[in-house]
């Protein structure tokens, strides 16, 4: 009787042994998944910072080049205004004109760098936080699947073991009976 307590006793240890383990094991899967999901976010938002910074360089080169045409056009105007000639008007024309264009390629980079703003602030980065958490999460599953069925392949194994020598020590005890005579 105390030899099956004991026996008992010693099965719920490694039960909880077990359990144990496992739950360390989930805890280390898990720190890994949240590591792998903060290096991607974090890579994600370097990319788009990268993408602003971009846009901001272009749009304050465009400014830039624009505030040069300006001051030549007002340079033009007031040099050829004293001129008076229909050359003097037609290089004003084309002087403002390149403003105008300047003007329009300032808008364009400024729409740009707006856009990267807004894609650097929006909900970006958590989508991309998701797609690599799904993914993380797909890898965790098949790795659990595959540890569950190995565990379930061990588990059949022992119960086979278990009734082998079940039926083993059932044999030798019905020959120990058979062979001592009385």
């Amino acid at each position: 009787m105390a030899l099956i307590f004991a026996e008992s006793n010693r099965g719920s240890t490694l039960t909880q042994n077990k359990a144990q383990e496992l739950l360390d094991e989930l805890e280390e899967q898990f720190h890994g998944i949240q590591s792998k999901i903060s290096k991607a976010k974090d890579s994600y938002l370097a990319s788009h910072h990268k993408d602003y910074e971009k846009a901001q360089a272009g749009f304050q080169r465009t400014r830039k080049k624009l505030d040069e045409a300006r001051e030549k056009v007002a340079g033009d105007a007031a040099k050829f205004g004293k001129k008076g000639t229909n050359a003097a008007r037609n290089q004003l024309k084309k002087t403002r004109a390149a403003a105008v264009l300047l003007r329009e390629a300032l808008a364009a980079a400024k729409d740009i760098m707006t856009t990267a703003q807004e894609k650097l602030d929006t909900a970006k980065p958590f989508e991309k936080k998701l797609a690599a958490r799904r993914k993380a999460l797909a890898a965790f599953e098949k790795d659990w699947d595959r540890k569950q069925k190995a565990a379930e392949k061990a588990k059949a194994a022992r119960a086979r073991k278990r009734k082998a020598a079940a039926k083993k020590s059932k044999t030798e005890a019905k020959k120990a009976t058979v062979s001592i005579p009385a």
